[in-house]
């Protein structure tokens, strides 16, 4: 989330514009001095956030924001640059057709934040809502296989009982077949 975005021009502070209750002026002010004229994009760590940098035209357009997980810090960087460069380009158009107006600006910075900000939050709970899904659809496929070996495991018992139960009478069969194959032939002299 992008907590304060500006646009300054060598140490001036042209506009500014934050949506968070800290004073970030005086932090941008003293990381200015740290800024390499010879670099379009910078990054500063200033506290619990990155202060990332945008040079264009002798101008800085800068953003700060939270330090994320390490495994996100690549994303947050292309956001925070894709965001810069969207102020950048309004601002290069709307100093080239009508000239800076430090009011209407900010109005303008407070805007682009906001969109960009919505896109962070709406990517957030599309993640949370694609975790909650998966864990559903792992539960139900849990539940399904523990059913599945509990069906398997009570056929298996009762299968092999009857197969069992199968063979024994097969065996009992077989044994009363040849008794009376027998009794037969001995009963066949007598009738």
């Amino acid at each position: 989330m992008i907590l304060y975005s500006a646009i300054t021009k060598g140490s001036l502070i042209l506009c500014e514009y934050t949506q968070s209750n800290e004073d970030f002026s005086q932090l941008i002010s003293k990381q200015l001095k740290f800024i390499k004229n010879k670099e379009e994009k910078q990054q500063f760590k200033i506290n619990q956030q990155i202060m990332y940098l945008l040079q264009n035209n002798q101008y800085n357009f800068m953003c700060v924001m939270q330090i994320t997980q390490k495994n996100e810090v690549q994303d947050q960087s292309i956001f925070a640059y894709s965001f810069l460069k969207d102020i950048s380009e309004r601002f290069q158009l709307m100093t080239q057709s009508e000239g800076i107006d430090k009011g209407q600006f900010t109005k303008v910075i407070a805007e682009i934040m906001s969109q960009y900000n919505q896109k962070t939050e709406n990517a957030i709970e599309e993640q949370k809502l694609q975790i909650k899904e998966i864990q559903n659809q792992q539960e139900l496929k849990l539940k399904q296989v523990f059913q599945k070996t509990q069906g398997i495991q009570k056929n298996d018992n009762f299968g092999y009982s009857v197969n069992t139960c199968k063979s024994i009478f097969f065996v009992i069969n077989l044994f009363l077949a040849g008794i009376l194959v027998e009794l037969f032939t001995k009963f066949d002299k007598y009738l």
